[in-house]
């Protein structure tokens, strides 16, 4: 039984628990098909082998005429090279047989994404050319294939396009395309169940009913993070600060979802009832409580019929620095996720940023750019419910527990959440 009143006895490492967690949680891979349209934010769940060569065939590069290479050797602005034109062909045209080839001193007129016809093999852009009725005067020789697209060049049949894991971007859909694909398998969106925990909380909708208490704005952020990761979020309500209550909704949400998240109600206050009710699961395990994380320290984890049920902060910054390091990796590591690489910067810090050692910290931080020079300024260092940290700064420094911290004037890197700001904002004027 945890001790109330006393604080955390201990904190164990952000990293190991984070490891701990992906070593032990399941979650149930479910695979479906998709139409292409609806393939965008996906997960694919095989690796993709492409159909068919692509370009199927030899295509202009360029607007201009398709001719024999060897009929235009020496061609000069001084010594053009006279070519019969035997036809025209556009993009999508398709050329079967010898419904149009290419004889000795001979050329077509070809437009971009057009097959060339039979023989040819090099196409002159119309910018070295001269048309005259039914003649093109060439005025500079080529290589041959030159100006053209060569089949397969893009892809090969059966290579390769896309590796399990990977998120489907604009792109990929236009490879599936091309490719011949007309759906894809990948991953059902996991289900994530959101639970907020507090008496004193209520629903931002029920602002007119001049509620006293605090507006519930950590499960909105929850849900739309969810969401942005790729899954779908279950939102569950808020739950009084009574055991049966709590044990009854998180039944309900491992019924539903895949992974749970709790927030709320997970420290060590005599209100904070979640880590006793969760405890009491038949089966229950708990993976870790209390990290050496700031801010989010009280974060934790159980495994529950074999399914992770998180425990956060119910202070909006906490949780989202508890759902980066805890729900993001575990989301990703379960889905065979290819990261996509963040946005780091590295800039100038203003003043001096002191770490607690012990303590994996997340600032929230300001970078401008002035004269050429990048800047990093640390908003706010406490407050783990001050949203406008998040509003304001537009990245975050996250300083290891072994380090001391920054002296002014270094140089650090840290991960872009917003764009950055030309100059220095109007708001650290006067703060700071």
């Amino acid at each position: 039984m945890r001790k109330k009143h006393v604080g955390f006895l201990k904190l164990e490492n952000v990293d190991k628990a984070r490891e701990k967690l992906l070593q032990r949680a399941k979650l149930n891979l479910r695979v479906e098909i998709v139409h292409l349209n609806n393939a965008l934010g996906r997960v694919v769940a095989e690796d993709i082998y492409a159909l068919r060569d692509y370009p199927p065939e030899d295509r202009a590069a360029v607007d201009g005429v398709a001719v024999r290479s060897e009929d235009v050797v020496g061609a000069s602005q001084s010594n053009p090279i006279r070519l019969e034109i035997v036809g025209v062909v556009e993009a999508g045209d398709v050329i079967s047989g010898k419904s149009l080839s290419i004889d000795v001193n001979q050329a077509a007129i070809v437009y971009t994404g057009a097959q060339l016809p039979q023989n040819s093999d090099a196409v002159i852009p119309f910018e070295e050319a001269l048309i005259e009725g039914n003649y093109v005067y060439v005025f500079k020789q080529v290589e041959k294939f030159k100006n053209v697209s060569r089949k397969g060049e893009d892809f090969r049949e059966g290579e390769l396009l896309i590796s399990k894991g990977t998120l489907i971007r604009p792109w990929h859909i236009a490879a599936l395309v091309e490719s011949g694909y007309k759906e894809v398998k990948v991953f059902e969106k996991p289900k994530v169940c959101v639970i907020n925990v507090g008496d004193e909380l209520y629903e931002f909708a029920d602002e007119a009913s001049n509620k006293s208490g605090i507006p519930n704005s950590t499960g909105p952020l929850i849900t739309a993070y969810v969401s942005e990761l790729g899954c779908e979020p279950v939102y569950l309500g808020i739950v009084p600060d009574d055991e049966v209550a709590i044990k009854d909704i998180v039944e309900k949400a491992l019924r539903k979802c895949d992974v749970v998240v709790v927030t709320g109600g997970t420290s060590v206050g005599g209100k904070d009832l979640v880590p006793d009710v969760l405890s009491k699961f038949n089966g229950a395990e708990l993976i870790f409580h209390g990290v050496n994380l700031r801010p989010g320290r009280t974060a934790g984890a159980f495994l529950i019929d074999g399914k992770p049920v998180l425990m956060l902060s119910g202070l909006p910054v906490a949780a989202f620095v508890g759902l980066e390091n805890f729900l993001k990796p575990l989301i990703e590591n379960r889905l065979n996720m290819r990261k996509l690489p963040e946005s780091v910067i590295e800039g100038k810090l203003t003043r001096r940023l002191a770490n607690v050692v012990g303590f994996k910290s997340y600032f929230r931080v300001v970078v401008y750019e002035d004269n050429g020079q990048v800047y990093i300024t640390p908003l706010r260092l406490t407050g783990s419910g001050i949203l406008s940290t998040l509003l304001k700064g537009n990245a975050v420094l996250v300083i290891d527990e072994n380090v001391e911290g920054y002296e002014e004037g270094s140089y650090v890197k840290v991960k872009l959440l917003n764009p950055i700001y030309e100059g220095r904002p109007e708001f650290l004027q006067n703060s700071l």
